[in-house]
């Protein structure tokens, strides 16, 4: 609980006088206290087993409910508002989406129909578009971004148009519309002055370096990481910084350098653990799943998907958890494990399909070829090398396509 909440912690001061922030810490302390308690008594219950992450989790939430009510009582609306954008960013940040969802929520019902807080209004619908997009809820998400972008339009505000379409590129880019996503993030840039607004630019340099990696273009790839890279190594901003590191960290893996990979997979890890970044930890940890898969180190391998997949479903990360779940599935296909190794391909394929991903579709298809393949099954293999085959194409992913045409061609 200390790690989640050390942020939170460091800020209040500059919201409470002297008088109320001894109070806060005197309940606090109670809390803490009465908590303890649980714990011990927990500990002699040997039949109640819960996970630590449950528990931080758990606390959190305590946390969070115990500070809303004793700060709606001894703030000012303003000053009660302004910690409450500030705690729903944090929330998002740290995976407690449960309590992010919850805080713009409120902070939405508060906001409506008051002109004086459209600013408010429109980054609280913003920003639960990006917890839905984080969770891979398309259509959620488009509506509230849609609904942030008429706002900012209304109110002239470039900035917040940028952040929505770079949101909405993102999504598009999930989905593996790399056209789309490339649209939305170039209208993202028109908005902005490189100059002026350098962590959203940077955030879009990131997507655009994601679209070209995906298309193999690595030189233009590794140029809007390195771009992105000294803007946030500038401001000190770990979480970007881990983001960027992890996609780097990508790149080499798909250029089969896994040396570099993994160095840039550790920078990433340390980045993101020092603000509780659980998304960059979630892609770090599959990729170092699928290094050691290719590595042929299955058991260092299962390590790694398991840890991530832990991360996984506490974030709701959909798309991560569909990525997991083919790497365990190429895992078990490597030990002669193929009845399981085609439940977890399958697991994969069913939730890319409900989440409309083309991209990941394709690639597990392609698995399912080579499992096939491995089981003698050449026509269940052809079927579904074909399947992949079309979709790559759809997707102009080059390199991918001749390596299907190649395996059609083997069996």
């Amino acid at each position: 609980m200390l790690d989640n909440i050390s942020v939170i912690e460091k800020i209040l001061k500059e919201y409470f006088d002297s008088k109320r922030f001894e109070e806060y810490k005197k309940l606090l302390t109670n809390i803490k206290k009465s908590s303890k308690k649980k714990e011990d008594v927990g500990k002699r219950l040997k039949e109640i087993s819960i996970k630590s992450e449950l528990n931080s989790s758990s606390d959190y939430n305590t946390y969070i409910e115990f500070l809303l009510s004793f700060s709606e009582q001894n703030l000012s609306s303003s000053k009660y508002l302004e910690l409450l954008l500030f705690l729903g960013e944090v929330s998002t940040i740290k995976g407690e989406l449960n309590v992010s969802t919850r805080i713009f929520n409120n902070l939405v019902d508060f906001s409506i129909k008051k002109v004086k807080y459209e600013n408010v209004l429109a980054f609280a619908l913003m920003s639960l578009g990006e917890i839905y997009s984080r969770q891979a809820e398309w259509e959620k998400s488009r509506n509230y971004i849609n609904r942030a972008k008429k706002l900012y339009n209304f109110q002239n505000d470039y900035i917040g148009l940028a952040k929505c379409e770079n949101l909405m590129g993102t999504i598009y880019g999930d989905k593996g519309n790399l056209n789309k996503a490339h649209k939305h993030f170039d209208s993202s840039l028109s908005y902005l002055s490189p100059k002026k607004d350098k962590t959203i630019y940077g955030m879009i340099e990131i997507n655009l370096g994601v679209v070209n990696n995906i298309l193999q273009n690595y030189d233009e790839a590794y140029n809007y990481y390195h771009r992105a890279l000294i803007i946030f190594e500038k401001e000190k901003n770990y979480r970007r910084m881990a983001e960027v590191t992890g996609n780097i960290g990508v790149l080499y893996l798909q250029k089969n350098n896994f040396n570099l990979a993994l160095k840039e997979f550790d920078k990433s890890f340390a980045f993101a653990q020092k603000v509780d970044a659980l998304n960059p930890m979630c892609v770090t940890l599959l990729s170092k799943a699928l290094i050691y898969t290719k590595l042929k180190d299955f058991k260092l391998a299962n390590v790694f998907a398991d840890k991530a997949m832990e991360i996984g479903y506490k974030i709701n990360d959909r798309l991560s958890i569909a990525d997991i779940f083919k790497i365990k599935g190429i895992i078990e296909s490597n030990l002669n494990n193929y009845e399981i190794a085609e439940n977890h391909l399958n697991t994969s394929l069913r939730i890319n399909v409900e989440l409309e991903n083309m991209l990941n579709q394709a690639e597990t298809l392609f698995e399912f070829g080579l499992l096939y393949k491995k089981m003698k099954d050449i026509k269940k293999s052809r079927a579904d090398f074909r399947k992949s085959l079309k979709l790559f194409s759809d997707l102009k992913i080059i390199n991918k396509i001749k390596e299907v045409k190649e395996e059609l061609n083997s069996l």
